[in-house]
């Protein structure tokens, strides 16, 4: 089962693989911006991939059209609606990350 950790709080969750970095962080009380509800519309849920982006399923029709207009960097992703596959690192500046 896939890990997804979360620097630099220094937490991590073992999940099911095809569960979202978002209920990951939900399910070990990790902080995530959003103001859609996990809809893929706000993209304030945007993540930057660290390690393991080859563990992420490729973003579906919702989240590339997301990824397009908020101008999303290759290495980052929606929370959301990225489902996880394997092991990754994410982290994001919500988190006071620079």
């Amino acid at each position: 089962m896939p890990c997804v950790r979360f620097v630099p709080l220094g937490k991590e969750k073992v999940i099911r693989a095809g569960a979202t970095i978002l209920a990951a962080a939900n399910q070990c009380d990790v902080p995530v911006g959003q103001s859609c509800s996990g809809d893929g519309i706000c993209g304030w849920c945007r993540v930057t991939v660290l390690e393991g982006r080859e563990h992420l399923a490729p973003p579906g029709p919702l989240e590339e059209r997301l990824m397009k207009e908020k101008e999303f960097l290759q290495n980052e992703r929606a929370a959301c609606l990225a489902r996880v596959q394997g092991d990754i690192t994410v982290t994001t500046t919500y988190w006071g990350h620079e």
